[in-house]
C-alpha cells in the first residue's frame, strides 16, 4: 500500500491530535500499527523483529517528551546504520570480533534430590 505526500500528512496529523487529546489511545494505536507492520514481515522475520522492537521501547522507555524520543530514535537509526556499513565494508573484521568476543560457558552439575 503507498501513500501519497497528502496521505502521509492527514496521517501524521490524525496522530499528533491523538496524542494530544488522548494519550492512551495514541499509545494503543502505536502498538497496533508497530504490530500491524510486523506482520506484514515473512513469517521468519517476524520473531526478529518483535525481538527488535522490544529493545527499542526497552531504549526509548526513559523519554517521554516526543522530541527527546525522536531525537534517540535517530541516535538508534544512526547507530544500527553505522553497524550495517561496517558489516558491508568490512565483514570479515565483524565476524572475527563476534567470535572472539563469544565466551565459554560453564556447565554446572546438579544432583538431582535423593541420589
Amino acid at each position: 500500500m503507498e501513500f501519497s505526500e497528502q496521505d502521509n500528512q492527514a496521517f501524521f496529523e490524525e496522530l499528533s491530535q491523538l496524542y494530544f487529546q488522548d494519550p492512551e489511545q495514541f499509545e494503543q494505536r502505536r502498538k497496533a500499527l508497530i504490530e500491524e507492520t510486523i506482520q506484514t514481515f515473512p513469517e521468519d522475520l517476524q520473531k526478529r523483529a518483535q525481538g527488535l522492537q522490544f529493545t527499542i521501547e526497552a531504549r526509548l522507555q526513559a523519554y517521554h517528551d516526543p522530541i527527546m524520543r525522536m531525537n534517540k530514535m535517530v541516535e538508534i537509526f544512526w547507530e544500527h546504520f553505522a553497524n550495517f556499513q561496517e558489516v558491508v565494508n568490512n565483514p570479515e573484521k565483524v565476524m572475527r570480533e563476534r567470535q572472539d568476543a563469544r565466551r565459554e560457558a560453564t556447565i554446572l552439575p546438579f544432583q538431582r534430590p535423593g541420589h
